[in-house]
């Protein structure tokens, strides 16, 4: 018997245990919100006693972070890939959606960024709820509307509204020295104030944040990548997304010249003990956050003032060191970056400068004075951070 750790959304519990996982015998879910379920079936049998409200940010029902996690007891079998693990293959045909525009935001503070995150959320959530209202009246019968033909000829020179991924984004940035801890140790479970203060005196700041995972540090040198994504039309359930950050920053390093894996451990690793990439996602309404930290010359020392990720016993890394080379950089890594993820995503990579430049400009602006009301016209809802 082995265990391993593997990802799952709480929405394949309303399939049979065997459609997750061949011969699973017990899986426990740690949720975000300190729900533990020792199996499957308890969740379902608790789902039809009471059925989950819909919330914003919340693991139990439609949305799901990261830190939802299994605990899986079986024997590892021999035979190849699984079922899974096809299913998230990248030669799995996924649609062509419109260019994913970029842009980079260097020595970003880590709340700022989580703010900006939760504002193109917001904005995504909006403007696909605009779509559909759009779709709505273009497939009513004009004799829903009033006598008048205004309304008419207004509805009917409309377009249809398509959902490519058009409001798509992926914020690139490095962070001024910070550690933040991940859903997982909010609040009540958070390290203690004493513990809080030695990682400040090292010369960083500390957040408790929404994304799934633990404990790690956020630095100059350090590549973090925040795909704004809609999963709706990319057609990628939440493992899959995370199987495919994955499998991008692999790609990535392979331009380097250094080859990453996979554990049962998250994110992307040189070996079982030396980890060079983190990853914590959360996703609202099918609009996903957070995302990937690949360390490119990164400070290593600040790793080693923690349990980074919450592994005992393992080593952080990075291109630099596993290269030799103290001439990589963020920048230098980044084209490589864009490479690996549009090919895993079936994504052209444009800056934003090109494809909306009026939002390139209000995001420079938030980030500079932080006026939320720059992007979205109203303020940031701070209980869903």
């Amino acid at each position: 018997m082995h265990a391993i750790l593997f990802q799952v959304t709480l929405r394949q519990c309303r399939q049979p245990i065997s459609h997750i996982r061949p011969n699973l015998q017990q899986v426990r879910f740690f949720g975000p919100q300190a729900h533990t379920f020792s199996t499957c079936t308890r969740w379902q049998q608790q789902q039809h006693a009471a059925p989950a409200k819909e919330s914003k940010g919340a693991s139990i029902s439609e949305d799901t972070t990261l830190s939802t996690r299994t605990r899986v007891s079986e024997a590892l079998p021999s035979s190849p890939q699984s079922a899974g693990e096809a299913v998230c293959a990248t030669t799995v045909p996924r649609p062509r959606l419109s260019p994913l525009p970029y842009l980079y935001l260097r020595n970003l503070p880590y709340n700022r960024s989580t703010d900006l995150q939760q504002l193109l959320v917001e904005r995504q959530i909006q403007l696909r709820k605009d779509r559909k209202e759009q779709r709505a009246k273009i497939s009513s019968p004009p004799s829903s509307f009033s006598s008048s033909s205004a309304p008419v000829a207004e509805i009917q020179n409309m377009s249809v509204p398509l959902e490519d991924g058009s409001q798509d984004i992926i914020l690139l940035v490095e962070h001024t020295s910070t550690f933040t801890n991940g859903r997982r140790n909010r609040g009540a479970r958070s390290i203690s104030d004493q513990e809080e203060a030695r990682l400040k005196n090292l010369g960083a700041t500390y957040v408790e944040s929404l994304r799934g995972g633990e404990i790690t540090f956020h630095g100059p040198g350090q590549l973090v990548a925040y795909p704004i994504l809609d999963l709706k039309p990319i057609k990628l359930s939440v493992r899959c997304y995370v199987s495919y950050l994955e499998k991008a920053i692999i790609a990535t390093c392979a331009q380097w010249g250094v080859k990453a894996m996979t554990t049962e451990n998250t994110g992307v690793w040189i070996n079982d003990q030396k980890k060079i990439a983190a990853i914590g996602v959360h996703v609202q309404r099918y609009i996903t956050s957070h995302g990937l930290a690949l360390n490119c010359n990164t400070d290593l020392d600040f790793f080693k003032e923690i349990i980074a990720c919450g592994l005992t016993g393992k080593e952080t890394t990075s291109l630099a060191q596993e290269l030799n080379n103290t001439e990589i950089d963020v920048q230098k890594v980044i084209p490589t970056f864009l490479k690996g993820f549009g090919t895993t995503f079936n994504r052209e990579l444009v800056p934003l400068s090109t494809t909306n430049p009026d939002l390139e400009q209000r995001i420079h602006e938030f980030v500079q004075t932080g006026n939320t009301e720059l992007l979205n016209g109203h303020k940031v809802n701070r209980t869903a951070l």
